[in-house]
């Protein structure tokens, strides 16, 4: 019983040891880019969806995000935006594209400035699935463009990363504020990184 009981606590050990230690070399480049105010200049926006409530309501979280893009549409005249995210979850009747592209038209934005991609239901898959709209729009590859992201603070380094295994090296970036505990986004962002291992 003794043997067992040892063998048990050292793997909690060894298991507490392996999160302490990987959390802290992940983190601090999380709450590092988390801190900076990006608002790069940008041909083209990608705007990352978030979570709906019910039927096709916005989460804080992403109705921080439109709101942010509203503004930044409204200060860059010739950018145009690329609304992400699909229609996956069980009680959800809209893709996160459109009611970010509905909120935007009513925020003034000019529909022909918004290049909705309703495919996508992860990071990853935002631009995965961005970047050949982009490229069609423009008749360009997007390494000759200016395409940056719009995403929370506490999500920027997470997607830099992605955008960068995606094709964009040196991805601009736009920052929406994070509402609510950022810590606990902290925590999920820590428990979700297996996604930049998945896509290497």
């Amino acid at each position: 019983m003794k043997t067992g009981c040892k063998a048990a606590l050292g793997v909690l050990a060894g298991t507490a040891g392996y999160f302490l230690v990987t959390a802290g070399a992940y983190l601090p480049f999380v709450a590092q880019d988390a801190r900076k105010q990006f608002d790069d200049d940008c041909e083209y926006l990608l705007i990352l969806g978030g979570d709906i409530l019910g039927e096709d309501t916005p989460s804080p979280q992403l109705q921080a995000r439109m709101e942010r893009a509203a503004a930044y549409l409204k200060a860059h005249p010739q950018t145009v935006a690329v609304p992400c995210g699909g229609n996956f979850r069980p009680a959800q009747r809209v893709s996160e594209a459109e009611v970010i592209a509905r909120y935007l038209i009513a925020q003034g934005i000019d529909p022909a400035r918004l290049l909705p991609e309703d495919r996508s239901t992860t990071t990853y898959e935002n631009f995965q699935y961005s970047l050949p709209l982009i490229r069609q729009h423009s008749g360009k590859e997007p390494s000759a463009l200016r395409i940056g992201f719009l995403t929370s603070s506490y999500h920027m380094h997470r997607a830099a990363c992605i955008a960068a295994r995606r094709g964009l090296p040196r991805p601009l970036r736009v920052t929406a504020p994070t509402p609510g505990a950022a810590w606990k986004r902290y925590v999920r962002e820590y428990f979700v990184a297996y996604e930049l291992l998945y896509h290497w």
